[in-house]
């Protein structure tokens, strides 16, 4: 069955519904028969269609996006599938992602609501250009339960996001979701997995079902702007460095990068730090450690980080080049970082700076050895 109605960030908004349907099964609220005004508590997985079917209520603080419910009656209830997504529902599953992450500290809160003319996600469309075969719903009947995406980078598969609907959770969605990932990954010939996941025991369950290894601790920062000035010149001091933005955009230096990629993550990724610098125009820095670049860093207005390096020094003198990037590109709120535990310089000299310990993640790996002890991550989705 399905319910048509516009989801919008403020409290009341007005929306067509049919007749007799109800929305208990999601978060407690009813659906009274008939055209008029009322409260939404629920959070839901949504289409980017049914456009007609909604219309914007006057005095709303936020877009709106019209959204297609899908609502089981209980009755001839479909086996789990999954199938891949295509490129039209990635606005449906950011709201979806975004709704079931508001509860979780580690990730950002909610962006607000898609309307149907904004674009897509940036990581989202980013991710699925490269790798458009790693993404995945799981759906019964016609009812969507979550969904999953991962990426991979050569001989390495990284799981970008999984997540199921809370009503929906311990009913094997999860399971088959990352069945398919596994299976993506083997078959675009990864050897390794790995998995950046909050600490909540589903999670955990369901990694280590499925052959997964806790690898470390991964602590999530915020720090004041004040503060990531004052950490920012005293690290910055440590080795030499430069800002190398227009080097890299013109191809200069991406082998030195490459170079450091491989001895961090066992990886390259050029099309991620293109990405980097050109859709989410963050800044990039390079660090000199003896004749050599001997780290990178990124940062801007809304992100700090990747940052990697072949030692220690030069990845922590690569943080206070990033924080520093991040202070002069206009940054105003408080810049979030996440730092491996096994970075251990970078993790004391945050909290010698009034960082906040925010949130804290679980590194997971199959198949894959990495000490996590010189670089921090970007983004949970792109790390």
């Amino acid at each position: 069955m399905t319910a048509l109605y516009a989801v919008c960030k403020s409290t009341w908004f007005e929306a067509y519904r049919p007749h007799g349907y109800t929305a208990e099964r999601l978060y407690g609220e009813t659906i009274e028969p008939g055209v008029g005004v009322f409260r939404t508590v629920c959070r839901i997985a949504v289409y980017p269609n049914s456009r007609t079917a909604c219309r914007r209520a006057k005095g709303t603080e936020a877009g709106w996006h019209s959204a297609r419910l899908l609502v089981s009656d209980g009755e001839g209830m479909a086996k789990i599938k999954v199938r891949t997504i295509n490129r039209e529902e990635l606005p449906g599953i950011a709201i979806l992602r975004d709704a079931v992450a508001a509860d979780l500290a580690a990730y950002p809160a909610s962006r607000g609501i898609l309307d149907l003319e904004m674009d897509i996600d940036p990581e989202l469309r980013h991710l699925f250009s490269h790798d458009p075969d790693g993404f995945f719903t799981v759906y019964e009947g016609g009812e969507t339960l979550g969904f999953a995406a991962a990426h991979v980078r050569p001989r390495q598969c990284i799981l970008s996001e999984l997540w199921v609907l809370p009503q929906h959770q311990g009913r094997g969605a999860g399971k088959a979701l990352l069945s398919r990932i596994l299976a993506f990954g083997e078959r675009s010939g990864a050897r390794e997995f790995l998995a950046i996941v909050p600490t909540e025991p589903g999670i955990q369950a369901l990694m280590l079902g499925h052959g997964f290894e806790p690898m470390t601790t991964a602590y999530q920062f915020s720090l004041p702007v004040s503060s990531a000035t004052r950490l920012a010149s005293g690290l910055k001091g440590l080795l030499s460095g430069k800002d190398a933005t227009t080097d890299l955009l013109n191809r200069r230096g991406q082998a030195d990068i490459d170079r450091i990629d491989r001895v961090t993550r066992n990886i390259t990724r050029e099309a991620d730090h293109l990405f980097w610098l050109k859709e989410r125009q963050l800044r990039a820095a390079l660090v000199q450690q003896g004749s050599r670049i001997a780290a990178y860093a990124y940062g801007g207005v809304e992100q700090v980080g990747p940052v990697a390096g072949s030692t220690q020094d030069a990845a922590l003198a690569a943080l206070g080049w990033a924080l520093d990037l991040a202070v002069d590109a206009g940054a105003t709120g408080d810049i979030e970082l996440r730092v491996p535990a096994p970075f251990g310089p970078a993790v004391e000299a945050l909290l010698d700076t009034d960082a906040s310990l925010h949130a804290t993640l679980l590194l997971y790996g199959k198949g894959i050895s990495l000490s996590f002890d010189r670089s921090l991550f970007g983004t949970l989705c792109l790390p």
